[in-house]
């Protein structure tokens, strides 16, 4: 009897199942979403507190959490998330990770979504900028769950980093064998933190501690081919665990930073881990060690200069203040050995790092180094240097507004070696920048002219002896000697091009009486033309 009442027991259970099942199978996701409104609607009390007794806990505790009558309505509309049961973010976890195994089953194909051919003529290439988009919407949405995944045992494929490390073998043996990951699989942000995440967890349930995971990082970087983690997100997991674990992340990568396999990251400034190493140095040891590290840096990065030259010049160090401005500068300009080392009575800092922005807030760091530099040498009584960097400081502000400069010229007292020299510097930027060309010097043999009408123009601000008069006197000549035929004209066209368009805007400021001569002549003024004039 006992085991025939238990076997119409469980084929009840099963009907009731069968019945659930049937339902959700023949229904949609709105129709049962109503019929349990209505079920819930006539359901007592104690009826309800009679059907949650058989189900399971987490499912009573999700149930009991939606439908809690203690909970307000603004509180409901204000909860950051809706109540999930364990259940139902297992299912989801899988879902999400059946669809990121088939992004990459699809990266493995010989024929498959990320093997693109942009035109018949043009060879097929590995799209791996797509694949990694997504694998980051994915990423996007697993993110949220890998603590809740972890903790309670949800499946996992051994986690991201194993799951990357597979696909690069399966993309690398799927794809045609002349085929090549040319660009790297470069992971985004959401895809990183949620390895990272993952890979924490797992360190910590072994135990260890986070130099732990730093390593164990490090060893994925080895391992990964062509994948790379996203340098942002590793620095700022690292940065947002507790201090504790700061602290002994930054006592090993301490007591290890001359060895090989760490020795080369934490004296790269582009590498994520230097990054966090001079975090947790500003974070657990002194200032001068951390200025220190900053000094030996500054080959790589100029701007690590400014804090140890500004430590220096409230120390009252003002020689050695010196000798770090010139290692700041020679970084700064490393790609112009031709000015190394760079003087301020020479040339223009300005146009020798390309000065050309007009955003307001750039140059910010190499004004603050002028700064610095102008403090130094005054406290050491060099005035013509001072009175040189003024003008360099200037320069960075104003170069493009002549008023400004002619000024700073004709009133900073420096040496006339020196005005010379750093006129001319300006002179030559400006003429550089200004120089039209046409786009048929890139298939002719014309040439951009040597001297035109911007270089009398300076000169006739600038030398007493000149002025207006002979400028116009210049133009007068110019023009009547240019060839009547537009053919011959050659690199002449694209400067009188220039001028008839400054005078046209400077007279007529945009309404010219002529607009057809303007539309003509002066809009060609465009890229979208052959013979664009590019100032």
């Amino acid at each position: 009897m006992p085991k025939k009442s238990q076997s119409n027991s469980l084929g009840k259970v099963k009907q009731e199942t069968s019945v659930g099942s049937h339902i959700f199978e023949a229904l949609t996701e709105e129709e049962i979403s109503r019929l349990l409104d209505e079920l819930f609607a006539v359901l007592s009390d104690e009826q309800r507190v009679t059907v949650f007794a058989q189900l399971q806990g987490n499912t009573q505790e999700t149930l009991t959490q939606i439908i809690a009558p203690t909970k307000t309505v603004e509180q409901v509309k204000t909860s950051k998330a809706q109540p999930t049961s364990l259940a139902k973010l297992a299912q989801t976890w899988s879902q999400l990770w059946g669809e990121w195994n088939q992004i990459i089953w699809q990266a493995s194909q010989s024929e498959g979504k990320y093997i693109v051919q942009e035109a018949s003529w043009e060879e097929p290439y590995f799209d791996d900028c797509t694949f990694v988009e997504d694998l980051e919407a994915v990423a996007q949405k697993m993110k949220p769950l890998v603590k809740t995944a972890f903790e309670n045992g949800f499946s996992h494929n051994d986690g991201f980093a194993a799951s990357l490390l597979s696909a690069e073998s399966e993309i690398s043996n799927g794809i045609p064998d002349w085929m090549e990951i040319a660009n790297g699989i470069h992971l985004e942000g959401a895809t990183t933190s949620s390895l990272l995440e993952w890979e924490w967890l797992l360190v910590q349930s072994q135990g260890q501690d986070g130099f732990k995971l730093a390593q164990k990082i490090r060893e994925w970087d080895e391992e990964f081919y062509h994948t790379s983690l996203d340098d942002d997100a590793v620095i700022d997991f690292f940065s947002k665990l507790p201090d504790v674990q700061k602290k002994l992340i930054f006592d090993g990568m301490t007591a290890n930073r001359e060895v090989q396999k760490w020795k080369h990251d934490l004296e790269n400034t582009h590498s994520p881990w230097h990054i966090v190493y001079m975090e947790l140095i500003q974070q657990f040891s002194t200032p001068e060690i951390y200025l220190n590290n900053l000094r030996a840096t500054i080959s790589q990065e100029w701007q690590n200069g400014l804090p140890v030259i500004e430590d220096l010049l409230a120390k009252q160090e003002y020689r050695e203040s010196l000798t770090v401005i010139q290692e700041t500068l020679d970084a700064l300009l490393k790609n112009k050995p031709d000015l190394n080392p760079w003087t301020p009575e020479n040339s223009l800092l300005f146009v020798a790092v390309g000065g050309f922005s007009y955003a307001p807030g750039n140059w910010e760091k190499e004004k603050t180094l002028l700064r610095y530099y102008q403090q130094a040498v005054r406290e050491l009584g060099e005035i013509e240097r001072v009175n040189a960097l003024s003008i360099q400081y200037i320069t960075f502000e104003f170069c493009y507004d002549w008023s400004s400069m002619f000024k700073a010229f004709a009133e900073i007292p420096v040496n006339k070696e020196t005005q010379q020299a750093l006129f001319t510097s300006w002179r030559e930027s400006i003429i550089k920048r200004g120089t039209p060309y046409r786009y048929s010097y890139f298939y002719t043999n014309q040439k951009p002219l040597d001297t035109w009408w911007l270089h009398w123009l300076l000169d006739s601000i600038t030398s007493k002896e000149k002025g207006h008069t002979w400028f116009r006197q210049q133009i007068i000549e110019w023009l009547e000697n240019l060839p009547g035929d537009e053919g011959q004209l050659g690199g002449e066209y694209s400067v009188i091009h220039l001028l008839t368009n400054d005078l046209t805007e400077i007279k007529y400021q945009g309404k010219s009486p002529y607009p057809k001569f303007y539309e003509v002549v002066i809009l060609p003024n465009q890229l979208s033309t052959r013979d664009g004039v590019v100032a």
